[in-house]
């Protein structure tokens, strides 16, 4: 079930944590549960498994919410391969445009797509899974910095206090299998656009566990197996999606309409609103400067006459 307003009211009080200096306040508990992994499981890698335990635990409470947003995902994206013909058109009369007038109806008209076929612009995206774990995140992150018992342990020869370039290769290679299958049964024209994620994001990964100590590099690690299993649900799951997509989303045809201009239906939701009243304010901006320009013209016209008159006077 959806929590509407969730996401702000997360964002917030991860704000205020991090404001008031208790964004870590789960270090005490995690350096506690790592400590009695270690003397539980026992041997010298034990306080490695209990961060991917850890791990385990976190993402698989988060799995439905993750799977859900993913479906989500996948289904916006079905409904934008079905608005390709409208949305190349609008595409179209964006290349096309002369005046700045009719880039921004173009614009509007592509806002206006999304609005009445009910397609969101966030492609079905959810941060309050991300925001949710980097408390576990900042947790972890000062447990293994302050607890000399987890400083001191390593996970098969490799310290976990210090960088570690193999763990940190190896989340970089899972992340880039979870980018190449999420890419699968997606269609040509949306792969285009989503093949610069599936470079950056294990790019980033690796430069973020390689400056980091290899505990957090192993807690990313664990937690992409855990995401590359949630986007085989999706692939095994994307071929109803697709189904139930094509029998239940009716495709309003309205690029023609929006590019003349004829709809003006207010727009739903804080993004849209806050596009639609920025592009009032640059076509407001742009007004104002044509008609300080045809003033301009025209006082320099008429003083140019009445200089000529003075000097046939002469």
């Amino acid at each position: 079930m959806k929590i509407k307003g969730l996401t702000p009211i997360l964002l917030i009080v991860l704000v205020v944590l991090f404001v008031t200096g208790h964004a870590d306040f789960l270090k005490g508990p995690l350096a506690d549960f790592m400590s009695w992994s270690e003397s539980t499981i026992g041997g010298v890698n034990a306080v490695g498994w209990s961060i991917i335990i850890l791990t385990l635990v976190v993402r698989l409470i988060l799995l439905p919410m993750m799977v859900h947003q993913q479906r989500n995902a996948t289904i916006q994206q079905e409904k934008m391969r079905l608005l390709q013909p409208q949305l190349k058109k609008v595409q179209d009369a964006q290349k096309n445009a002369q005046t700045q007038e009719e880039q921004m109806l173009a614009s509007q008209a592509m806002m206006t797509i999304y609005r009445e076929n009910n397609v969101s612009l966030l492609g079905g995206m959810n941060f309050a899974t991300l925001i949710i774990q980097w408390p576990v995140f900042m947790g972890l992150y000062a447990a293994i910095r302050t607890s000399n018992d987890i400083a001191n342990a390593s996970f098969f020869g490799i310290s976990l206090s210090s960088h570690a370039p193999i763990l940190a290769i190896a989340t970089a290679v899972a992340y880039g299998v979870q980018a190449y299958l999420s890419m699968i049964g997606i269609p040509a024209e949306q792969k285009k656009q989503m093949q610069m994620m599936m470079y950056v994001m294990p790019i980033m990964m690796l430069f973020m566990t390689w400056v980091t100590n290899a505990g957090i590099a192993l807690y990313f690690f664990a937690g992409a197996l855990v995401m590359i299993l949630q986007t085989l649900i999706i692939i095994v799951w994307r071929p109803k999606l697709k189904a139930q997509v094509a029998e239940t989303f009716e495709v309003k045809d309205v690029a023609d309409d929006a590019l003349a201009g004829k709809i003006k239906s207010k727009p739903t939701g804080k993004f849209a609103e806050a596009m639609q009243a920025a592009q009032e304010q640059q076509q407001q901006t742009a007004d104002r400067k044509d008609i300080t320009k045809s003033t301009e013209e025209r006082q320099s016209n008429s003083k140019g006459g009445r200089n000529a008159g003075k000097q046939q006077r002469k």
